[in-house]
């Protein structure tokens, strides 16, 4: 059905000025006729003579057969009432929006409130929001808000078995950039087909919803809809006044145009009215100068007793009330009373258990013209803040105190704040602080606003206000020592961190705050590799943590023992300490430690080859850090990821992790990026693109070395040295050098990969014995750590270099370990020391297992190795990098005299090996040279490539690059050229539908053309065609191979790799990682793509897979 339009109410000039004196008098009779219940949970209830509306409740029949049905009109309309009437006796939840919803922690409270009746489960949620939040939590709100989203959406697709409509009513109370607007949106978007979303609201839909509506997902109801037709405008009248009304009915809906508040008004101000007299008071009524407002305060409120007006009054100061308190400050003794009023509407419900409170409205009305006495009222007022206080519900004896006294404020907050602090109620202690007059702010004050603050996720803010107490130099408060420590800690700042740590003041009188500072003190030690001064901190800080006996405590000693115990070789010790650390921090409700031991566990867990469950860890770690705003902790999550997908062989979905892993370190301004950097460098080198892992590498090392972060450093070195080794073997001594630098670092958790290093540049330069015993020493480190990978690559190196013959055991380990790239490597190496089919039985066998990791020259080596004619001639490979290889072996950086000469070969290839004109090459290769020296530059270069080609002239001078004396070619039939031989199988698939040339295409596509010539104008072409065609193959597989999930998900990370704005990609992925059960995976990745399109102000498409209800 189509959106009923919108009327304009003020089609009349008469109407006009009867709307803006409704809006005046606040429209408060009519609330007090039709209000309800005003909180979570319940059903707004109606009084018992509303008129029926059979018409607007076969609409909302219809409606919530969608996702969503939206019920837009101003003030006054009977949204509440309509929606509250027809959800009586249905499977309803119903949280009415107030302003204080903004904030993510009040709107999840408030969505889990009114749900968790249906689906008791969500009861969890609430604990987790009052722990404290991280650093990021403020810039993170939209991935925090979809976060949360997720977690209710998973919720209710695991224990909704039916039905059941969420009524979201006065929506218009979030501002549209609110993080709980975009909790709303993301819950709308992602829920199951069987939770179905009313909202009310007097303005449109702060977010778009244009493709909802286009898929038959929205129905929306306006106020034309709900206009009284002179029916229901007679129903109200008789409702009211009895019989007799007729006659009133058409002029009152004529004049009003059907509004329902201005039908209830005026019948309100008829009903003391003789029944003669009514068309007479209406009319009066009717009149633009109508004093409407008054005649209310006099009609209404002179009709009830003096006591009556005196509680109504006294509670409008409050900010809620019961009968317990009301008779403690002598308002009334009588629950009756309070019950009467609220089913009159005078009074409306605080939600479950909560007593009352006066709507905003009645609120401001009472406020206006209830007059009472302001002694009285202060009085009124601190004596509901003793009650309040004497019960222990800080927050209400706060807000009666800084009504009327700041002092009485000020005292609380010194005695009670740093509980409530704790108590989930920190953002109250943060604007009362703030509340208070200067003379009242001391240092307490500071300290504890601080400390509010931090918990809240404003570390900057905290990090104000601990300054603001501190001296420059000399010691300072323990307590604001470890926190304004842990700020610099956690962004990556160690020796700022470290510095701070020490001005702590120990001296044995807060042995929590103590044992807090001197284990995340240690911690920062342990990242430098400063392994002795960090296990002096420990043990100090262990018995500190013992005295106190403090979860949160004895939560980071047992970690930080973890830590070093994985250094000192214990695994055991490594696992029983991250077991212990985990039960502390999850008894003190600590998230930061909890996300932090996660994350260090999953560490453990993949170092020993159990990537599943580290996989697990993460998943877990990740959703927390996401709801949180722990963005550091996120962003070594999505790093861990990387380094377990990558040891499984999934290069795609690795390079996707780290990526967005480096992209968070980038925004947080955190020289930790040099950790995803690293682990982006080593999937680089195994997927055989040199050039991106050499950028990644030389990039990490210096950030790595300012920081003194030895994860990162020293496996950086060691990859680099690796990939020098092979690149520029000449260097070896240099390269020696490098690689020895990363093992001098000592027992850091990358030394077995530093010593594998070695051991591979010892073997390039030809040294095969000191290789080997380098092998060896890795090896009895990897076995001493539980750490298989490692021993597979120490035994790895050691064949290679002549050891014996332990590549079967490498196979097996791998085989083992599920990792596909280093069984291919075992089984390419194998191949190569086997003779006859079997020989390229294995070569094919590992030409498979680097084609499905995506490690395509690799793949093509290994096929050449199967190949009984041999490699071609010439073969130039420029998808991915620039790189030449003759009779299947790379040529040197060095054996190229001249930097001209490759890029005149590269302009060759991008040309599609046509004749190319030699002003032209002139022009691109010496732009700024007259004709008459450039031209014999041109011919040097012509003759060196020729020389590089064919350095021992088996081939005719023009057997591979021909030339006359107007143009230059590359010879494309004798020459192999890898991006030729793509976009052949490309077109071909493509045009046929032949898989085997599809997949053959996807997998030569290495990467684009001449990546490291990205700004030369000459290589765009090329590289545009390239990239387009790409696309086009992996998406007609991903589309082909829906069967198959998984792989249809690495070709999907593929083409995002290309592009990030492609939203059929983001999309397919989601529904691919649903397909094959990775549904942790398929939020995640669901967050991302709103992320991307609302970079591009796009509105993202509902969650896949959720069908439309029509």
């Amino acid at each position: 059905m189509p959106p009923v339009s919108t009327a304009d109410r003020c089609s009349t000039s008469s109407f006009c000025q009867f709307s803006n004196w409704i809006r005046a008098s606040t429209v408060a009779a009519y609330v007090w006729r039709v209000l309800s219940c005003w909180g979570s949970g319940e059903v707004r209830r109606v009084e018992s003579g509303a008129v029926g509306r059979p018409r607007l409740v076969a609409l909302l029949d219809e409606g919530v057969q969608r996702r969503l049905l939206t019920v837009v009109a101003d003030a006054g309309f009977g949204k509440s009432t309509l929606l509250g009437s027809w959800a009586a006796g249905r499977a309803c939840a119903w949280h009415t929006v107030r302003a204080e919803d903004g904030s993510l922690s009040a709107m999840v409270s408030g969505l889990v409130g009114a749900l968790r009746r249906q689906v008791p489960e969500l009861d969890t949620i609430p604990a987790e929001l009052q722990s404290p939040r991280g650093p990021d939590a403020d810039a993170e709100q939209q991935t925090r808000a979809l976060a949360y989203a997720a977690l209710l959406a998973d919720a209710l697709d695991a224990n909704l078995s039916h039905d059941l409509v969420l009524v979201l009513d006065d929506l218009h109370e979030l501002h549209p950039a609110a993080p709980a607007t975009k909790l709303v949106e993301g819950l709308i978007r992602t829920a199951p087909p069987n939770l179905h979303v009313v909202v009310a609201s007097r303005t449109p839909m702060p977010f778009g919803i244009d493709r909802l509506r286009g898929r038959g997902q929205v129905l929306e109801i306006d106020a034309t809809a709900l206009a009284f037709t002179v029916a229901e405008t007679l129903a109200v009248l008789e409702n009211v006044l009895g019989d007799g009304t007729e006659d009133l009915a058409e002029p009152l809906q004529s004049a009003v145009h059907g509004w329902p508040a201005a039908v209830r008004l005026a019948v309100e101000a008829l009903r003391t009215a003789p029944a003669d007299q009514r068309a007479i008071r209406l009319r009066r009524a009717l009149r633009s100068d109508g004093p409407l407002y008054d005649y209310l305060a006099e009609e209404v409120f002179a009709a009830e007793p003096p006591a009556v007006r005196r509680l109504v009054a006294g509670v409008a100061v409050l900010p809620r009330f019961g009968a317990e308190l009301c008779k403690a400050i002598g308002l009334t003794d009588s629950a009756e009373t309070l019950q009467q009023l609220r089913t009159r509407g005078l009074l409306v419900s605080a939600g479950e258990d909560d007593g009352y409170e006066l709507n905003p409205l009645v609120k401001n009305f009472a406020a206006d013209r209830l007059v009472v006495d302001e002694q009285e009222l202060t009085e009124l007022s601190l004596q509901a803040g003793q009650w309040f206080e004497s019960v222990g519900e800080h927050r209400d004896a706060l807000a009666c105190y800084q009504a009327v006294d700041a002092a009485r404020a000020a005292r609380m907050l010194t005695e009670s704040g740093h509980a409530m602090v704790s108590g989930g109620m920190a953002e109250t202690v943060v604007a009362s602080v703030g509340a208070l007059p200067v003379e009242l702010r001391d240092a307490a004050m500071d300290q504890l606003e601080g400390e509010a603050r931090q918990v809240l996720g404003d570390w900057q803010g905290a990090m104000e206000c601990f300054d603001r107490i501190i001296e420059p130099e000399g010691e300072i408060p323990v307590a604001i020592a470890w926190r304004l420590g842990l700020i610099h800690h956690l962004r990556g700042q160690t020796d700022v961190a470290i510095a701070t740590y020490q001005r702590g003041r120990i001296d044995g009188r807060h042995p929590t705050d103590e044992a807090l500072l001197q284990a995340w003190w240690a911690g920062a030690h342990w990242l430098r590799g400063e392994f002795e001064e960090c296990r002096a901190l420990i043990t100090t800080a262990y018995e500190t943590a013992k005295v106190s006996g403090d979860d949160g405590a004895l939560a980071i000693v047992h970690t930080v023992l973890a830590m070093l115990a994985a250094v000192d070789s214990d695994p055991r010790g490594n696992s029983s300490h991250y077991v212990r650390a985990l039960e502390h921090a999850e008894r003190a409700g600590d998230l930061l430690q909890a996300i932090r031991i996660r994350v260090n566990r999953s560490s453990h867990h993949i170092s020993e080859g159990d990537y599943a469950l580290g996989l697990k860890e993460l998943d877990i770690a990740l959703e927390l850090a996401d709801r949180a705003g722990f963005a550091v902790f996120r962003a070594l999550a999505l790093n861990n990821r990387g380094e377990a997908l990558l040891r499984l062989g999934r290069l795609d979905e690795a390079i996707g992790e780290l990526e967005a892993s480096r992209a968070l370190y980038q925004k947080l301004e955190s020289k930790r990026v040099a950790q995803p950097l690293s682990v982006l460098g080593e999937v680089y080198r195994q997927r055989g693109d040199r050039a991106l892992a050499r950028a990644c590498f030389e990039e990490a090392i210096p950030m790595a070395e300012e920081t003194r972060d030895m994860q990162s450093l020293v496996p950086s070195l060691a990859g680099l040295a690796r990939v020098l080794a092979v690149e520029e073997p000449e260097r070896a001594a240099e390269l020696a050098a490098l690689a020895r630098q990363a093992v001098d670092y000592g027992p850091v958790l990358g030394l077995s990969g530093a010593l594998v290093a070695l051991g591979w540049v010892t073997l390039h330069a030809g040294n095969q014995t000191e290789a080997a015993a380098t092998a060896e020493e890795a090896a009895a480190i990897s076995r001493k750590r539980r750490d298989r990978a490692g021993l597979a690559d120490a035994l790895e190196l050691y064949a290679a270099a002549g050891g014996g013959e332990v590549l079967h055991e490498v196979l097996n380990i791998r085989s083992e370990l599920g990792d596909q790239l280093g069984e291919a490597r075992a089984e390419l190496m194998l191949a190569g020391r086997t003779n006859g089919p079997e020989g390229r039985e294995l070569a094919l066998r590992a030409h498979q297992q680097f084609l499905a990791a995506g490690a395509t020259r690799y793949a093509a080596a290994a096929l050449a190795a199967s190949d009984a004619t041999g490699p071609a001639p010439v073969r130039i490979e420029c998808l991915g990098g620039f790189r030449v290889l003759r009779a299947g072996k790379a040529i040197q950086l060095g054996e190229w005299p001249s930097k001209k000469a490759r890029d005149l070969l590269k302009i060759l290839v991008a040309r599609r090996c046509h004749p190319v004109a030699r002003v032209q090459l002139l022009d691109l290769l010496w732009p700024d040279q007259d004709e008459s020296v450039a031209s014999p530059r041109l011919s040097v270069a012509l003759s060196t490539v020729r020389s590089v080609l064919d350095p021992n002239k088996r081939y005719p001078a023009d057997g591979f690059v021909g030339a006359d004396r107007a143009t230059i070619w590359l010879d494309g039939e004798q020459a192999a050229v890898d991006v030729e031989l793509f976009l052949h199988d490309a077109r071909e698939g493509l045009n046929t539908g032949d898989l085997r040339l599809l997949r053959a295409a996807e997998a030569a596509y290495s990467g684009d053309f001449l990546e490291e010539d990205v700004f030369a104008d000459w290589a765009a072409g090329m590289r545009e065609e390239a990239r387009a065609l790409y696309v086009r193959v992996a998406r007609v597989l991903a589309e082909r191979g829906r069967r198959d999930p998984d792989a249809a998900a690495g070709y999907l990370l593929r083409i995002l790799q290309r592009d990030q704005y492609d939203e059929r990609a983001h999309l397919g992925l989601v529904s691919a990682f649903q397909a094959s059960g990775a549904h942790g995976e398929a939020r995640r990745a669901y967050r991302t793509y709103v992320q991307r399109m609302a970079e591009l102000e796009v509105e993202p498409a509902p969650y896949p897979g959720v069908p439309a209800r029509l």
